[in-house]
């Protein structure tokens, strides 16, 4: 029986963002997966509102999911059986109230 080893989608991914960025990819040895980027000039200004307001949006949403009771948990896992779009139930649940913050 062969044995199939999907590779990795950055096997021949290499760019640069400025003349000077050197960029370095590390790879497990078990699976040539890509673990980690080194940019040499990253970005190191603050962040932006826009990201501070992504970030707060987030929280809320993660928060909103561990607030649920167990009847929105269940009416959440009836809908959840019905749709093919995501994968896990969380996944799902965080979708769904993060959508209600927008």
């Amino acid at each position: 029986m062969a044995l199939i080893k999907p590779s990795t989608p950055f096997d021949t991914v290499q760019r640069k963002f400025a003349k000077t960025d050197e960029i370095h990819f590390r790879n497990r040895k078990a699976d040539n997966a890509t673990i980690s980027v080194r940019v040499k000039h990253p970005y190191d200004g603050g962040n932006s509102a826009n990201q501070i307001a992504q970030r707060a949006k987030f929280t809320s949403a993660k928060s909103a999911v561990q607030a649920l009771t167990s009847e929105q948990k269940a009416a959440y896992e009836v809908a959840f059986k019905k749709q093919k779009k995501y994968i896990t139930l969380y996944g799902y649940m965080f979708a769904m109230e993060y959508a209600k913050l927008a």
